[in-house]
């Protein structure tokens, strides 16, 4: 039982190909004169199994994949009175009273310049990108030779479409809960060192001086962030069958690996003016992206093993494999503020060279209806170590991207310092894939 759990452990963290073996309806695998029935009329199958040839297949893919979003906060409630002229003109200020303290608007002489009024209130989140997985489609493709000894050569391709995820926050809190004078209806976010292009609307909200809220993330509309996620996987692989029964067949598998995990973080910000209003100019982007591209060599063992033929639907067998890769990491991390016409933007590019080992598996139910046709279904793990990814994507620092400096309005937040990317132990994959294999 121990050798059985550990095999099963093995294989749930590892890919499995297409290997084209000719299973008999009454026997084994590759004996010959047993070759599948039955053999229709079409383009296929050679009729000499044994001497090899091509095949080719193509499945239809489902996968998904975790995301590595940390709980920073991007936006609060409430906006920061610069020259303190709003507070002059409602006649008062903010203080925090009671336990826990609690923002309060109090009628006086006004508070001093910079005074944050409003609940402080986390609005956005990156981590509000993380709620759920979504299994995205795509495919996979295979073309091959198989040569007389059984053993074969093809190259595979794996494509998944873009995986999207979407958060934003606007005037309405939950509940309504507006505050005094309706300044939870704004959102602020502590970005700072920007240039006057970024200024925003000159008059936001109706009071206080031109530019009492300097800036398009304070007093901000709206705030919509999003997480995209791309994977692509190439194989060139050979398989030698090691050892070889009459219903079961081992193999020795070596292959030179290219994978691709591409993500990208948006977040946009609009301010609106007092009326509503809002050009290119009032809105602003920031966009983080890490390109994680890995070569390398990756070995492993399949196991295929015949279950038997079941009257006239036909034959079935099923495929273990996992193989482990180590793979040369090239990660391109990039993040960039911008004006929403274009005209303004500031950046900053990183290339970093990690070292990344993966493990990669497959279990496979395969049926083969007629000589030179298989129809596949399949569950697929993978998993990669050491990857790169925006775990704090967000820069604060406009003029020196690279690290978060939170410092969100005291006491709402604490005073950190965290680099916007990091290397995450694990970054796991799974899918299901179904398809179909012609040998020619």
């Amino acid at each position: 039982m121990r050798t059985r759990a550990g095999w099963i452990a093995l294989v749930l963290t590892g890919g499995l190909a297409w290997t084209p073996a000719t299973v008999q309806a009454q026997g084994g695998l590759d004996v010959s004169g047993r070759e599948a029935q039955p053999i229709i009329p079409l383009p296929v199958y050679s009729g000499r199994p044994e001497s090899g040839g091509f095949y080719a297949a193509f499945e239809y893919v489902m996968y998904r994949q975790i995301r590595h979003l940390d709980d920073q906060v991007i936006a609060y409630r409430g906006l920061v009175d610069v020259d303190g002229s709003v507070q002059q003109d409602l006649g008062g200020t903010w203080l925090l009273i009671g336990d826990p303290p609690q923002s309060t608007f109090v009628t006086g002489p006004p508070g001093p310049p910079g005074t944050f009024l409003g609940s402080g209130v986390p609005a956005l989140r990156a981590s509000d990108l993380n709620s759920k997985w979504t299994y995205q489609p795509g495919f996979r493709s295979t073309l091959g030779w198989r040569f007389r000894d059984g053993s074969t050569f093809e190259a595979r391709w794996l494509h998944v479409r873009d995986a999207r995820y979407d958060a934003s926050a606007d005037i309405i809190p939950p509940g309504f809960a507006v505050g005094p004078n309706q300044v939870d209806t704004f959102l602020f976010s502590p970005v700072y060192n920007f240039t006057i292009d970024f200024a925003g609307p000159g008059q936001q909200l109706g009071v206080g001086n031109p530019g009492a809220t300097y800036g398009i993330w304070n007093a901000a509309s709206e705030m919509h962030i999003s997480m995209t996620q791309r994977y692509n996987q190439a194989d060139f692989l050979g398989k030698v069958p090691v050892r070889t029964s009459e219903i079961a067949r081992t193999y020795f598998i070596a292959s030179g690996r290219f994978a691709w995990v591409w993500e990208r973080f948006k977040w946009r910000t609009v301010a609106r003016d007092n009326t509503g209003a809002a050009t290119p100019r009032d809105v602003a982007w920031y966009t983080n992206t890490v390109s994680n591209r890995m070569y390398g060599p990756a070995l492993g063992l399949q196991q295929d093993l015949y279950l038997g033929t079941f009257g006239r639907i036909g034959a079935f067998s099923l495929a273990f494999q996992a193989d482990a890769a180590g793979m040369m990491n090239i990660a391109k991390q990039r993040a960039k503020y911008e004006l929403g016409d274009e005209s303004a933007s500031n950046r900053k590019s990183v290339t970093e060279y990690t070292f990344v080992p993966m493990l990669n598996g497959e279990i496979q139910l395969t049926w083969y209806p007629a000589a030179g046709i298989q129809v596949r279904l399949s569950w697929n793990s993978l998993m990669f170590m050491n990857t790169v990814h925006a775990t704090n994507p967000v820069s604060f620092n406009f003029g020196n991207i690279g690290r978060t400096n939170d410092f969100g309005p005291e006491p709402f937040a604490p005073n950190t310092s965290l680099p916007i990317w990091e290397r995450r132990a694990i970054h796991y994959f799974d899918g299901i894939n179904f398809g179909v294999a012609l040998s020619f």
